[in-house]
């Protein structure tokens, strides 16, 4: 139960995020198809493009990672981060 607000919660911030941006800004998408137990799939150009893979009922939202730019910030591993 819990799990399922957080990912509903988390798919609403990702959709307000994917409203905001148009498809020039966003060059990676994501989506799941409707059936139980799909998988998450990365790496569309468009949302059109991750539409016609999903499926009709189909979610797809913008790359989490590309949104928040992550890729930039990422600490590689093995340091510290300047943690000490």
């Amino acid at each position: 139960m819990r799990s399922g607000f957080v990912l509903t919660a988390a798919a609403t911030i990702l959709a307000a995020t994917a409203a905001s941006m148009t498809g020039a800004q966003a060059d990676e998408w994501c989506g799941y198809g409707t059936k139980d137990h799909s998988v998450i799939e990365c790496g569309y150009t468009s949302n059109v493009e991750c539409e016609n893979a999903t499926g009709k009922g189909g979610t797809c939202f913008i790359d989490p990672d590309y949104a928040l730019n992550l890729r930039r910030r990422a600490v590689p591993i093995g340091t510290t981060g300047g943690r000490g």
